[in-house]
């Protein structure tokens, strides 16, 4: 079994809008889409592209915003890649013009929804962290053309890339200060550390704005956890920063995964069955079936049926190594009413696992563990031991299990 898609981000350099568009749109395939974006958002002269640069030595792919004229004045960075105001554009919009203008896009639904939900995020985080109503809003440095553009880039990317997880590496902000629109601020700026609550980071080497609210709005909107699986990369692309710094790639690496095909053990083992139709319940019980057990059955079943003539009964299932076939079905002859027992052979496909003796208040008890696809672990303390330790310190037998549970994921 294959698990559905993660996506495995980098931000070892930060994050941008346009570092995640440059590396998302190719792994999606919807780079053509994402260039039609400023027509469909009404933003007359205003072209977008992609191409191919050099970033420490790294192939990566980079997204620009061009105003009229063919000229790249969108994208005025402070650092590493913060953003600035528009020429020919106002550099500052309101949250309902924003939202006016992604409504009117003819958008698919999905795409909209994200791309709306992401503003209105970012408009309360502008509001609480200025002290301002949500209907006073104006953004700044995000509210400009290439913004909007990433933005709702962005969320198309995400749809797109059709992920069923996210999967991130602690982020890089930078460190130093960084001029905004409200003067020089410390790094993180105050909405980037605002959507980047939560969220594992450090300051990196170099100085500078390395994490944009951008980016950090990205990552918001994508939930990823900080606690890595063991994955299988499918594809990978690296999304370009608008500088080239010494020391260190400013590049966004994102890698399309899936959860490694487990390991799985195969082994040989023998299906015995018989119909029971004149057996009392009692001689079916608890002490039958630890009989099958204790001669060596790996797991017994007793269904009800309906046998002929119209009489209930039941229908007994052993599973049995091979070595130990006619054993157990000697064993079911003699101690049930069939005269005939069903032997088939069939290949049996198990997860990996092994006998653990975990240490709790109430003594020791032995589990099982099974690794599971995704290289996470499953384990079920035994229920005999359970059950026998807290015979011994007078407790509920649930209290031993969550104690054993707890002793198991402190290994």
């Amino acid at each position: 079994m294959i698990a559905p898609r993660t996506l495995l981000l980098e931000p070892y350099s930060g994050i941008s809008g346009d570092m995640f568009v440059g590396a998302a749109a190719p792994l999606a395939g919807c780079e053509d889409e994402v260039v039609a974006l400023p027509a469909r958002l009404g933003l007359e002269g205003v072209t977008c592209r992609f191409g191919e640069v050099l970033r420490g030595g790294l192939h990566a792919r980079k997204f620009d915003v061009y105003g009229p004229g063919g000229a790249e004045d969108f994208r005025e960075r402070a650092g590493s890649h913060a953003h600035g105001p528009h020429a020919g554009h106002p550099s500052h919009a309101s949250l309902r013009d924003i939202l006016q203008r992604i409504a009117s896009a003819g958008l698919d639904t999905p795409v909209a929804e994200r791309a709306r939900d992401m503003f209105v995020r970012l408009g309360h985080v502008e509001a609480e962290a200025h002290g301002i109503p949500l209907d006073q809003v104006h953004f700044h440095e995000v509210g400009a053309v290439d913004s909007l553009i990433d933005i709702v880039g962005a969320a198309l990317c995400i749809e797109r890339l059709n992920i069923s997880a996210a999967v991130s590496t602690p982020v890089c902000t930078g460190h130093g200060d960084v001029a905004t629109a409200h003067g020089r601020l410390p790094v993180p700026a105050p909405a980037t550390e605002r959507l980047l609550q939560g969220m594992p980071t450090s300051p990196g080497t170099l100085e500078g704005e390395w994490t944009t609210p951008t980016g950090a709005l990205i990552l918001g909107a994508l939930k990823p956890s900080f606690d890595a699986p063991v994955l299988v990369t499918a594809a990978s692309c690296y999304g370009a920063g608008g500088r080239d710094p010494a020391g260190r790639p400013n590049v966004l690496r994102l890698r399309l995964c899936t959860a490694p095909r487990a390991s799985l053990d195969r082994d040989a083992v023998c299906v015995l069955r018989c119909n029971l139709d004149d057996a009392p319940g009692e001689h079916l019980g608890a002490d039958f079936v630890a009989s099958l057990l204790d001669a060596g059955a790996l797991d017994v079943a007793i269904l009800p049926a309906l046998m002929k003539k119209g009489r209930p009964g039941h229908m007994l299932e052993v599973l049995a190594p091979e070595r130990l076939a006619d054993d157990i079905g000697l064993l079911l002859l003699a101690t049930t009413r069939s005269i005939g027992v069903r032997v088939s052979r069939a290949e049996r496909l198990t997860l990996p696992r092994e006998t653990l003796m975990l240490e709790t208040p109430y003594g020791p008890v032995r589990a099982k563990r099974v690794r599971l696809p995704d290289g996470r672990a499953r384990v079920k303390p035994e229920h005999e031991d359970c059950r026998a330790r807290a015979a011994e310190h007078g407790a509920a037998v649930q209290d031993v299990h969550a104690a054993a549970l707890a002793a198991a994921a402190a290994l």
